[in-house]
C-alpha cells in the first residue's frame, strides 16, 4: 500500500512539474527574445551614436585639405577603434550606411544664413 500511494505522488509531482515546465519555458524563451531585442537595439543605438559624433567631430577638426574619401576613410578608422572599444560589431556596410545617415543629418540641419537680398555693405547698422 505503501508503495502505491508513492507511486501516485511521484506521478503527480512529475505531472505538475511538466505542466509548469510547459507553461513556463515559452515564457522564458519569449522574455530571452525581448531582453535579446532590446540589447540589439540598445547596441544598434550606441553605434549611431558614436558614428554621429565621429563624423561631427571629424568635420568640424579636419583642415579644409581633405575632402571627400580621404575624409571618410579616417571617420571610418575613428569609428572602427571606437565600437571595438565598446565591444560593438558592425559589418562595413553598416557603418558606411551609419555614416551616410549621420552625414545627411548634418547636412540637413546646418542652417542657411545667406540671403538672395542686395546688401549695401556701406550702410551702418545702429543695434541697441
Amino acid at each position: 500500500m505503501e508503495n502505491l500511494i508513492f507511486n501516485v505522488l511521484m506521478a503527480l509531482v512529475v505531472a505538475i512539474v511538466g505542466i509548469i515546465a510547459k507553461t513556463l519555458l515559452p515564457y522564458l524563451k519569449a522574455k530571452e527574445e525581448e531582453a535579446l531585442a532590446k540589447l540589439r537595439r540598445t547596441k544598434w543605438s550606441w553605434a549611431a551614436d558614436i558614428i554621429d559624433a565621429v563624423v561631427r567631430a571629424v568635420e568640424q577638426t579636419v583642415s579644409d585639405e581633405i575632402h571627400g574619401d580621404d575624409k571618410k576613410a579616417l571617420a571610418v578608422k575613428y569609428i572602427t577603434d571606437l565600437l571595438n572599444q565598446n565591444g560593438i560589431s558592425l559589418s562595413d556596410k553598416q557603418i558606411d550606411a551609419l555614416i551616410e545617415a549621420a552625414v545627411h543629418t548634418m547636412n540637413d540641419s546646418i542652417i542657411d544664413v545667406t540671403t538672395d537680398v542686395d546688401v549695401d555693405e556701406t550702410e551702418t547698422v545702429k543695434i541697441e
